[in-house]
Protein backbone atom coordinates (compact mmCIF):
# COMPACT_ATOMS: atom_id res chain seq x y z
CA UNK A 1 0.00 0.00 0.00
CA UNK A 2 1.26 3.46 -0.84
CA UNK A 3 2.24 5.87 1.92
CA UNK A 4 -0.40 8.29 3.13
CA UNK A 5 0.29 11.58 1.28
CA UNK A 6 -0.06 13.58 4.50
CA UNK A 7 2.83 11.63 6.04
CA UNK A 8 5.29 12.66 3.31
CA UNK A 9 7.70 15.55 3.73
CA UNK A 10 7.99 18.66 1.59
CA UNK A 11 11.22 17.21 0.19
CA UNK A 12 9.23 14.17 -0.99
CA UNK A 13 7.15 16.56 -3.08
CA UNK A 14 10.07 18.68 -4.37
CA UNK A 15 9.70 17.54 -7.99
CA UNK A 16 5.99 18.34 -8.04
CA UNK A 17 6.51 21.66 -6.25
CA UNK A 18 9.17 22.65 -8.77
CA UNK A 19 6.93 21.62 -11.64
CA UNK A 20 3.97 23.78 -10.57
CA UNK A 21 5.87 26.71 -9.08
CA UNK A 22 5.48 30.17 -10.54
CA UNK A 23 7.66 32.77 -8.81
CA UNK A 24 5.58 35.70 -10.15
CA UNK A 25 2.45 34.36 -8.46
CA UNK A 26 1.49 35.74 -5.03
CA UNK A 27 1.00 32.17 -3.79
CA UNK A 28 4.10 30.80 -5.52
CA UNK A 29 2.33 28.35 -7.84
CA UNK A 30 0.63 28.44 -11.19
CA UNK A 31 -2.93 28.02 -9.92
CA UNK A 32 -4.53 27.31 -13.31
CA UNK A 33 -1.94 24.65 -14.15
CA UNK A 34 -2.21 23.13 -10.67
CA UNK A 35 -6.00 22.97 -10.86
CA UNK A 36 -5.84 21.48 -14.36
CA UNK A 37 -3.58 18.71 -13.04
CA UNK A 38 -5.91 18.05 -10.10
CA UNK A 39 -8.98 17.96 -12.35
CA UNK A 40 -7.26 15.60 -14.80
CA UNK A 41 -6.39 13.22 -11.95
CA UNK A 42 -9.94 13.41 -10.59
CA UNK A 43 -11.28 12.56 -14.05
CA UNK A 44 -8.96 9.55 -14.21
CA UNK A 45 -10.04 8.41 -10.74
CA UNK A 46 -13.71 8.88 -11.62
CA UNK A 47 -13.30 6.81 -14.78
CA UNK A 48 -11.47 4.05 -12.95
CA UNK A 49 -14.13 4.01 -10.23
CA UNK A 50 -16.89 3.75 -12.83
CA UNK A 51 -15.05 0.79 -14.41
CA UNK A 52 -14.70 -0.93 -11.03
CA UNK A 53 -18.38 -0.34 -10.22
CA UNK A 54 -19.37 -1.77 -13.61
CA UNK A 55 -17.20 -4.85 -13.07
CA UNK A 56 -18.65 -5.31 -9.58
CA UNK A 57 -22.20 -5.16 -10.95
CA UNK A 58 -21.30 -7.78 -13.57
CA UNK A 59 -19.82 -10.06 -10.91
CA UNK A 60 -22.84 -9.59 -8.63
CA UNK A 61 -25.30 -10.30 -11.44
CA UNK A 62 -23.43 -13.43 -12.51
CA UNK A 63 -23.38 -14.65 -8.89
CA UNK A 64 -27.08 -14.06 -8.47
CA UNK A 65 -26.56 -10.91 -6.43
CA UNK A 66 -24.68 -12.63 -3.61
Amino acid sequence: MKADPISKTKDDYADIINHISLPESPVGIDAQFTHAIIIAYLQQISGRLADIESQLKEIQSSDGGA
